[in-house]
């Protein structure tokens, strides 16, 4: 029998466990600091292809923990059985002067396609030093994209998607690292932060509604928003979740991803002004939002939340590491188990990178 059979074969004996009611929870650090001469590795990202591989996707940060346009790779790592095993680091984008990082992930459900979205930085050109009045080039914080067809075993050459979704009057923009979605309509959302004409910073989404062939940009969400991510409710809303102070902002679309309501902030969301994790799973009769972040004012304590009602309250939830945290993203897997990219350390909050597996039964078993 094929390896790839029995394997098949095993995760459907292992699913029934996984998705049930005994607690399961594993986990291993699948990148950490020093190793392969890197200093830092930093800013998760994470996707399961129709497959069933794992694919992780992290920065390299060679000379020290400092983001774009530091001297930055981007380095992968697979998994073929559901994050047991990995194999060993590639390098899939590099540049000779500057940097590229803050790599997301989106699966295309109707080709199977794997997209890999990520920032370049020129020489000199991060968020903060970007310049406007160009919409691409050498004073442009750049927003590139590679694909893969084959699980991630090889990818594209990138494309500058910069020119079709950068206004000129923009002082800088970047898109959110973790997991990208594809709602419904089969429309891909790409969360950007950008930096205004006024040097005023807000979310928003870049949008594609032919799988990737062409670009557009919705409107602002809300003064100060930063880092963000989004799911499709049940009723297609897209709810966007965003990091702006010390409790996760959120906003709801009833067209796309384009335009949103009135911001708030989530109460029951604490948050250390960082980037998070949000996704639905909806197997099995549930239809829950998970959300994953370092829950405290300060990076450390990532801890994953359950909703039950499209993300109005979070009744359930656990600490999946109580100590030093930063970036955090999570996807619902094809066994029923979900599945979290993390950074994590003993004195710093970067020190590796961390993978961890669990069912709902190891959340909801729980009691504080």
């Amino acid at each position: 029998m094929p390896a790839r059979s029995a394997l098949l074969l095993v995760l459907a004996a292992v699913c029934p466990l996984i998705a049930g009611n005994v607690p399961f929870f594993s986990q291993n650090d699948i990148f950490r600091e020093g190793d392969n001469g890197v200093h830092t590795y930093r800013i998760p990202a994470l996707i399961e292809t129709r497959n069933s591989v794992l694919i992780a996707v992290a920065d390299a940060r060679y000379d020290s923990d400092r983001d774009l346009p530091a001297n930055i790779s981007l380095v992968m790592r697979r998994s073929l059985n559901e994050g047991k095993d990995w194999e060993a680091p590639r390098t899939i984008q590099k540049v000779k002067g500057g940097g590229v990082g803050d790599a997301s992930l989106l699966l295309d459900r109707s080709t199977g396609r794997i997209w890999c979205f990520f920032n370049y930085g020129p020489p000199g050109i991060g968020f903060l030093t970007a310049k406007p009045g160009t919409r691409t080039g050498a004073t442009t914080l750049q927003l590139h994209a590679i694909h893969s067809d084959n699980d991630g075993a090889t990818w594209s050459e990138a494309v500058d998607l910069t020119p079709q979704v950068k206004e000129p009057s923009w002082q800088g923009m970047f898109a959110t690292s973790g997991t990208d979605i594809q709602i419904s309509s089969g429309r891909f959302l790409v969360p950007l932060v950008v930096r205004d004409g006024q040097g005023i910073v807000h979310s928003l989404n870049a949008y594609s509604d032919n799988h990737g062939k062409t670009w557009k940009h919705g409107e602002p969400i809300g003064e100060g928003t930063d880092e963000s991510h989004n799911v499709e409710l049940r009723d297609g809303v897209v709810l966007q979740n965003m990091r702006n102070g010390t409790h996760r902002a959120i906003a709801r679309s009833h067209d796309g991803g384009i335009t949103f309501g009135p911001m708030s902030h989530d109460p029951a969301l604490i948050d250390p002004s960082c980037n998070a994790g949000i996704t639905r799973y909806h197997r099995g009769g549930k239809d829950i939002l998970i959300f994953t972040n370092a829950a405290s004012t300060h990076r450390k304590d990532i801890t994953v939340k359950l909703s039950y009602d499209s993300g109005r309250t979070w009744p359930a939830a656990r600490t999946i590491y109580a100590g030093p945290a930063g970036y955090s993203t999570v996807i619902s897997l094809h066994d029923g188990s979900i599945g979290v990219l993390y950074e994590r350390g003993n004195a710093r909050p970067d020190e590796r990178i961390t993978f961890t597996r669990f069912n709902l039964a190891w959340v909801t078993r729980y009691r504080r």
